[in-house]
């Protein structure tokens, strides 16, 4: 099994300051145009839509993600229907889906953060709070007028956050990104560590860790991808809430140490790694 990359998004990788390409190649990845038709492997880069993915692997039919599992994670509305359909319970905010030419939700409950199916506006911290309906109709609006007239809009309940420290664009959440392989928590990380190298609150407790890989494992069950993501954030009370899923493929992180063992995961190699404050393995 081996892994892939595109040399295309060396320059985008470059410009985002994301190790990610440079650590796969150290691992011995190789360039998607030099596969051969019957390789089997995993193919990492960015989110350049389903029909680019479909095309650059159309001529190799054992490279992992297919488009049909990555199309599954991303977007978040889907992703809270299907782990619904499936009868999935884990600790998530109350998320009312508000879509075009429909009058707000009658119980719906301020404050909220409010983002679209694949992104958020802003990047959290009180500027994010939505107080009233009509702060809500001003960020419907502007979030339409970026990402399509008939974009459906999520409203989440706003959660108290524990702050990890502090960056360019606020207070940092105490947020860890779990990633699974085949539906397994092999590994975990800090969310922010690109930008709080020392964030307060970490490293987590044991049970802390035990409490997301279940959690974790839960919300993989019903998607299909090789890697999958999972990402969970702490509020003042101590409590984890699920916020999003995503495919692995894609997904950044700063941790080194994490990011190859998951590689060499994929790889079907049995690694070791010590954990740190800030990322390890389960």
């Amino acid at each position: 099994m081996r892994l892939f990359y595109d040399p295309n998004d060396l320059p985008h990788a470059k410009k985002l300051h994301d190790e990610r390409l440079t650590w796969l190649q150290e691992l011995g990845a190789a360039r998607l145009d030099q596969a051969k038709p019957d390789d089997a492997g995993f193919f990492f880069g960015y989110q350049h839509g389903v029909e680019q993915l479909r095309e650059a692997l159309a001529r190799f039919p054992n490279i992992r993600d297919r488009p049909e599992e990555r199309e599954e994670l991303l977007r978040l509305d889907c992703i809270l229907q299907r782990l619904n359909d499936h009868g999935i319970e884990v600790p998530t905010p109350r998320t009312w889906i508000l879509r075009i030419d429909e009058q707000p939700p009658p119980d719906l409950e301020f404050p909220l953060f409010v983002r679209t199916p694949t992104s958020s506006w802003k990047r959290g911290g009180e500027q994010s709070k939505v107080q009233s309906l009509k702060q809500l109709d001003d960020e419907v609006e502007l979030l339409r007028r970026a990402f399509g007239w008939d974009v459906p809009i999520l409203a989440r309940q706003w959660l108290n956050l524990a702050v990890a420290g502090s960056w360019m664009f606020g207070k940092a959440p105490q947020e860890i990104r779990v990633w699974l392989v085949d539906k397994v928590p092999v590994a975990w990380s800090f969310h922010y560590l690109h930008a709080v190298p020392n964030p307060k609150g970490f490293p987590p407790s044991n049970a802390d860790l035990r409490h997301l890989a279940e959690l974790a494992e839960r919300i993989a069950d019903p998607f299909q991808s090789r890697l999958i993501v999972a990402d969970f954030v702490r509020d003042r009370k101590g409590r984890w809430h699920f916020l999003e899923a995503g495919p692995g493929a894609v997904a950044g992180t700063a941790h080194q140490s994490v990011f190859k063992h998951i590689a060499r995961r994929l790889m079907g190699e049995t690694t070791i790694m010590e954990s740190d404050a800030v990322g390890g393995r389960f």
